[in-house]
C-alpha cells in the first residue's frame, strides 16, 4: 500500500491498537515487489505497508512505528544504506535488506551498518517470512516485560565488571567507570557479551558471527573487524598499552581483561 492511497482516502498513521499484532514497513521501486511482500508477510498476521521513495517511507514511518523495515538497495530517490544507517542511528528496529545486489561487498556493509539479515532478490515467499520471524523472535527475546522493567528501576543485575565498566545482561546496558552508560548497537553488544562469555578465550570470525547473528552467516572477515573497530573506539582503554579486546592474528579475538 502506498503512503498516498492512505493519505488520500484519510486513513491514519497511527500504530494499531493492538500492540501484540507486528508491523512491518517494506521500502522497494517495484510495484510487483512491494505486492508480493504484502501479501506474503499479510498472510502471516502482519500489519504492512510499502514506500516507493525514501520520502515515502520516512512520512509512514513517524506514525507507523514498525518493529521491522525491509529496505530495497537501489531507490529513486537514494540508496537504501542510507535508510539503515540512520534507522540503527536512533532505534532498535529490526532491519532487513532485500536487494538484487548480492555482491559481497553489500553485504558486509549492510552488516557493518546495523541490518539484522540480508536477502537477495529473487526471494522465496516463505523464506522472507521466516527470516521476519526470526527477527521479530530476537526483539521479543531482547524487549523488557513491564514487570523486568520496574524491578531494574530498584536494581539492575551486573553480569560483568572489567576495568571500572559494568555489563547487565538482563538489561542490555553497558556503563563506564564514572557510570556512564555506553550506547552500543544490537550487534556491538552480542558481541561484547560472547567475548565476555568466554573471557580468555579465542573465538575465531565464525563463532563470533553465530553468536552477534543467532544464525549461520557466511563469515565476513570485513564485518567483524569493523564490529571489533567499533567497539574498542566506543570501550577505550584508559591507562593500558593495549586494549581488552586482543587481536589473535590468523584465528580470531579474545577479551584478556
Amino acid at each position: 500500500m502506498f503512503v498516498s492511497d492512505i493519505l488520500s482516502r484519510g486513513w491514519s498513521l497511527e500504530p494499531p491498537s493492538a500492540p501484540s499484532v507486528p508491523r512491518v514497513l517494506a521500502l522497494d521501486d517495484e510495484p510487483a515487489i512491494r505486492a508480493l511482500l504484502s501479501e506474503a508477510l499479510a498472510a502471516e498476521g502482519y500489519t504492512v505497508l510499502t514506500a516507493g521513495t525514501i520520502g515515502e517511507f520516512w512520512d509512514i514511518h513517524e506514525g507507523f512505528e514498525p518493529h521491522v523495515v525491509i529496505v530495497d538497495l537501489s531507490l529513486p530517490d537514494g540508496i537504501g544504506f542510507s535508510v539503515v544507517k540512520r534507522l540503527r542511528q536512533n532505534s532498535n528496529t529490526g532491519i532487513i535488506i532485500l536487494s538484487g545486489r548480492g555482491s559481497e561487498t553489500d553485504h558486509v556493509l549492510g552488516l557493518e551498518l546495523g541490518a539484522d539479515d540480508y536477502v537477495t532478490k529473487p526471494f522465496r515467499r516463505r523464506e522472507l517470512a521466516a527470516r521476519v520471524g526470526a527477527v521479530l523472535r530476537r526483539l521479543d527475546d531482547q524487549a523488557p516485560t513491564q514487570r523486568d522493567t520496574a524491578t531494574k528501576a530498584i536494581i539492575t543485575a551486573i553480569d560483568y565488571t572489567f576495568d571500572g565498566y559494568k555489563v547487565s545482561v538482563g538489561s542490555r546496558q553497558v556503563w563506564n567507570g564514572e557510570g556512564q552508560e555506553i550506547v552500543l548497537t544490537t550487534a556491538e553488544f552480542e558481541l561484547l557479551v560472547a567475548l565476555l562469555r568466554r573471557r580468555g578465550q579465542v573465538l575465531n570470525r565464525d563463532q563470533i558471527m553465530n553468536a552477534v547473528k543467532g544464525r549461520d552467516w557466511e563469515s565476513y572477515d570485513r564485518a567483524v573487524d569493523g564490529m571489533i573497530s567499533r567497539l574498542r573506539r566506543k570501550l577505550p582503554a584508559e591507562g593500558r598499552k593495549a586494549h581488552y579486546i586482543r587481536t589473535v592474528h590468523g584465528i580470531g579475538y579474545s577479551f584478556s581483561a
